[in-house]
C-alpha cells in the first residue's frame, strides 16, 4: 500500500482556489482503479495548510495516478503553495488496527 500526503500552504487569497481543485479531483481520484481513499483536510493555526491524503493498493495503481490528468491538476494546486509544499509517499508493508491496541494494552492472561 502507498499512502501519499501532500501539505500545501496557500496564501490566504488562494486558499479557496486550492480547496476547489482538491475537492474537484477527489471523486475522480477515488474512482481510479486501486485507490482506497482520498481525503482533503483543512488545518487551522498559524500555518493553515490544506492537506490531501491518498491511499493506493499497488505501486502500479499509484504510478497510473501520477501520470493522470487528475494528478496534473493536483500539481497546479501544489504550485500555489506560498512555501515549499510537503510531499511524502509512504510504502506500507503491514497495517494493524484495534487488535494491536488490545494485544499491547491487555495483560497476557486476559488475551488467552
Amino acid at each position: 500500500m502507498i499512502v501519499g500526503t501532500i501539505r500545501i500552504l496557500p496564501p490566504p487569497n488562494r486558499r479557496a482556489e486550492v480547496l476547489e481543485v482538491l475537492r474537484a479531483i477527489q471523486g475522480p481520484v477515488l474512482a481510479q482503479p486501486g485507490c482506497c481513499a482520498c481525503h482533503v483536510y483543512e488545518e487551522e493555526g498559524s500555518e493553515p495548510a490544506v492537506v490531501l491524503v491518498e491511499r493506493w493498493e499497488t505501486e502500479a495503481a499509484f504510478e497510473a495516478h501520477l501520470r493522470s490528468e487528475n494528478y496534473r491538476r493536483l500539481l497546479g494546486a501544489v504550485e500555489l503553495s506560498q512555501s515549499p509544499p510537503e510531499i511524502c509517499y509512504d510504502h506500507i508493508s503491514q497495517s494493524e488496527g484495534i487488535e494491536r491496541v488490545e494485544r499491547t494494552r491487555l495483560p497476557a492472561k486476559a488475551t488467552r
